[in-house]
């Protein structure tokens, strides 16, 4: 992988990246920048697409070529006992108390919403943790993005003559400082295209570099 900076042009040496903050500083220029700015595209191969590792996929289909991956996170087997045991615990302490005793008492209903707010929020994310799926549609000029599960889910729509680069984008979790999250960018796409990745490295890479053939063959096709 090459990388240069975007500002002079200079190669930049492996000691002046830290890919862990996303940041590289130019030996030459001085200039301070995202290291995934710096990222230069290598040529892919095909070779790289005949056999995807598990969890992900690719089909020809009648007008466009599906590249896929799966999201199912183990993290799951901790998120859906806390789900049941935090939701559970709350809502039944705040609204099954009342319909087991038959009676209503609004400063407590009213007090109840954020911990059902943060129910619907914990089963949507468990569903996704469980059968979260993404998938690119891609056609002779452009794509298709779907990202989640059944209606909740995002779509994204972008042209290869609008996009200028393909690259990943790390941050660290808020709550996890040691957790890195990996997005995809399409730069140059209107909206912008950001979807989350996998943390499979092997999954990400694919999905990558799947997007970047094939860019590449509609650039060679100009």
């Amino acid at each position: 992988m090459k990388m240069l900076c975007p500002q002079c042009g200079s190669a930049l040496p492996p000691e002046a990246v830290n890919i862990a903050t996303d940041l590289a500083q130019c030996p030459e220029c001085g200039r301070l920048n995202q290291a995934s700015a710096c990222i230069v595209e290598d040529e892919v191969s095909q070779n790289v697409l005949r056999r995807p590792p598990p969890g992900t996929w690719l089909r020809q289909e009648a007008d466009a070529i599906v590249i896929g991956v799966t999201m199912r996170s183990r993290a799951a087997w901790f998120h859906i006992p806390f789900t049941v045991a935090w939701s559970g615990g709350s809502l039944y302490g705040i609204y099954g108390t009342q319909i087991i005793n038959g009676s209503f008492n609004l400063i407590l209903s009213l007090f109840g919403i954020p911990f059902l707010l943060g129910t619907i929020f914990l089963i949507k994310t468990a569903i996704y943790m469980l059968f979260g799926r993404q998938e690119w549609h891609l056609d002779e000029d452009g794509g298709t993005v779907f990202n989640g599960v059944g209606r909740f889910s995002k779509h994204w729509r972008f042209a290869w003559k609008d996009l200028t680069r393909i690259y990943i984008h790390t941050s660290r979790s808020d709550e996890d400082e040691d957790e890195i999250n990996f997005k995809l960018i399409l730069e140059g796409t209107s909206p912008k295209v950001e979807v989350i990745l996998p943390k499979h490295e092997d999954r990400r890479q694919f999905i990558i570099c799947a997007l970047r053939y094939y860019h590449q063959q509609w650039q060679r096709r100009k």
